[in-house]
Parts: C-alpha cells; sequence; structure tokens
C-alpha cells in the first residue's frame, strides 16, 4: 500500500511549511521538547500503523528548517514535490535510501553517505521511502532568499560564485547525490549524534549549517582553483584528500608521515602543512576525532559491544577507547548509548 502527499511552493514558503506539517502530523504523533520553546523543535514518533522511529524538526534563523530522519516505514510513502527556484535544501544520508525522481535531473536511489544540493531552478518530481527500508539522515531546508545570513560577513556571493557556477551536468550530479568527503560527513554525523541539552542544540545546529557550507564551498574552490595560498599543485591536493580514507583502511598499523609522504609522493612538510591547511587539523588528530564520530554513530546504530566498536576503529584496549571516547565528548560510550535509548522519550 502506498501513501502519497504533495509539497508545492506555489502559494510561498510559509505555505510549503504548513504542508510539511499537515505530512508529518498525519504519519507521526507531535510532541514538544521538554523546557524547549515549541516554536524552536518538534519531535514526530511514527504511528505503528506507519512504522518506527521518529522526525526531528528545529527551526533555525531565517527559519531555515533543520529535519533529522532517524524510521523505518512499513508502507511506501511518496512525496510529489512542485518547487520553485527560490527552494534550498541540502541532505545527507547516514544510512539506508530512498529513490529519487525529478523531471530534468533524472532518477537516483539516493544511498549512504551521499550529500544532495538542490537546483537553482524550478523542480518537478517525487521522493520515494520504500516500506521496509531504514533512513537515517539530515536535511537542511530554507527559503532561498535567507542564505545570506548564514554565510556572515564573506557574504553569499562565494555561493554563487561557486557551487551555482558549475556547470549543469556537474550541479545535476550535486542534486542526484555525490560521495560526501570525510570532514562534511562528520558535520552531519555531529547534526544527527547531538546530545546537548534542548535548549542550546538550536544553537549548536546553527553554527553546524555555517560550518557545512562553508565546507561545501571550500571543497569546489580547491578541487577547481588554482588556490595560491595552498602552493599546492593539483596532484598534491588530490593525494592529501586520499589520506583519511588511507588512514581508516588500516586503523591498527597506522602509516607514519614519512611512509605517507613516499606513498602520495609528497615532501613530508608540504604534506603536513597542506593537510592542515585543508581540514585546519593535524592529520593524526583529524583521524583520530573522525574515528571516534564513526564509533558514536556504531554505538547508536548497531548491537556491537564496546570492545567490537573499540577494535573496529583501532584501538586494541578497551579502555583506552573510553578514555578516549569521554575527553571528546564528555560521556562514556555505554552512557551515550544508553542516551539514545532515552532519546524518544525526551
Amino acid at each position: 500500500m502506498e501513501h502519497k502527499f504533495y509539497i508545492n511552493l506555489n502559494n510561498g514558503y510559509a505555505a510549503m511549511l504548513e504542508q510539511y506539517r499537515a505530512m508529518h502530523e498525519h504519519i507521526g504523533d507531535a510532541r514538544f521538547l521538554p523546557n524547549h520553546d515549541i516554536s524552536k523543535g518538534i519531535v514526530y514518533d511514527i504511528k505503528p500503523e506507519y512504522g518506527k522511529g521518529t522526525i526531528q524538526i528545529y527551526n533555525l534563523l531565517g527559519n531555515v528548517m533543520l529535519l533529522i530522519y532517524d524510521f523505518v516505514f512499513n508502507k511506501d510513502i511518496v512525496t510529489a514535490f512542485d518547487l520553485t527556484h527560490n527552494y534550498f535544501e541540502i541532505e545527507y544520508c547516514i544510512d539506508g535510501c530512498m529513490y529519487i525522481e525529478e523531471e530534468k535531473a533524472g532518477d537516483t536511489c539516493f544511498s549512504q553517505n551521499n550529500l544532495s544540493i538542490s537546483l537553482s531552478q524550478d523542480m518537478k518530481g517525487i521522493i520515494k521511502r520504500c516500506a521496509g527500508q531504514k533512513y537515517q539522515g539530515v536535511s537542511i531546508t530554507a527559503n532561498r532568499h535567507v542564505l545570506p545570513s548564514y554565510f556572515g560577513s564573506t557574504g553569499v556571493d562565494v555561493w554563487n560564485d561557486t557551487i551555482e557556477k558549475l556547470e549543469d551536468q556537474l550541479r545535476s550530479e550535486y542534486y542526484l547525490g555525490l560521495d560526501t568527503p570525510l570532514e562534511i560527513a562528520a558535520a552531519f554525523l555531529q547534526i544527527f549524534n547531538c546530545r546537548l541539552p534542548a535548549k542550546t542544540r538550536t544553537l549548536f545546529y546553527e553554527s553546524k549549517v555555517m560550518e557545512i557550507l562553508s565546507m561545501i564551498v571550500s571543497n569546489e574552490i580547491m578541487r577547481y582553483d588554482k588556490f595560491e595560498p595552498t602552493a599546492l599543485t593539483p596532484y598534491e591536493l588530490q593525494k592529501i584528500k586520499e589520506i583519511p580514507r588511507i588512514l581508516l583502511e588500516q586503523p591498527f598499523e597506522l602509516p607514519s608521515i614519512l611512509s605517507l609522504s613516499k606513498k602520495l609522493v609528497i615532501n613530508p612538510k608540504k604534506l603536513t602543512k597542506g593537510f592542515k591547511l585543508i581540514y585546519g587539523d593535524t592529520i593524526f588528530s583529524y583521524h583520530r576525532k573522525f574515528s571516534l564520530q564513526q564509533a558514536s554513530s556504531m554505538l547508536l546504530n548497531t548491537e556491537k559491544s564496546v570492545n567490537e566498536i573499540a577494535y573496529d576503529i583501532g584501538y586494541s584496549s578497551s579502555s583506552n577507547f573510553c578514555a578516549a571516547f569521554k575527553k571528546q565528548y564528555g560521556i562514556t560510550p555505554l552512557k551515550y548509548r544508553e542516551s539514545s535509548l532515552l532519546r524518544n522519550a525526551e
């Protein structure tokens, strides 16, 4: 059995938000976050007749809507959309998949680690979430007119001069879902796994939206521009961006800087300085933080023991893992996992 909903911008952005609200109230029971302004946060618990899980919604600066999806439906849910060029959305899939069909861009299975950025043009099509298919993801939705407030003193032109000027083919690929760089994926995981008090989450989420936008732009600048400040050749830039994945592939035998420089054929000093400039952190500090973010996701989304998760990310000692995790998140892995069980009872 299939349930179909309709979202359009024909009557303005506020009317579209009401359509979203009606859809969410149809499939979920609403509850507000405790001790929190009800205009800022709401959770929809999926009704048993539709499946299980939650949709969390936060209203951010400029009426930007942040949605955190964590559900599985027992019926096909189809959303038909008819949107104008003023619609702006970025969505990241953490796990699972959904199907997108757009009249101009084409069709895709939007799946794990895919990033989608809406087209700056009228869009029409459907999104299908299939029965029995888990979906975890984060969506940032806004009226395009409010974007300048998220680019601060830099101004929205930095977005318009990069993403908006990409060739039509690449722009469509971005919409249908490109593989997400590790540093951008990490920011989305921080949003999904956030355990800050309800009153302060909005501020945290707004900072993460700004961070994600800046990293998307920076990724394109470094990909296509000469980017003189790095003094890196296109080859060096490409090879340095392979380092995070190289480290993930051999967590128990992390290569030295010297061996990395030999493998990538880059001067060691240039390798470390280039990495710090691109990622804002040292090579091994970045790897440790991202590994712990992976662990936080496994704690919430798998039944693996703490020992197993510690081993998976390269810790031979679970006590060392627990100490590193608590230093990063201010809470032990077990308490972090227990907090997820309370998520639906906030």
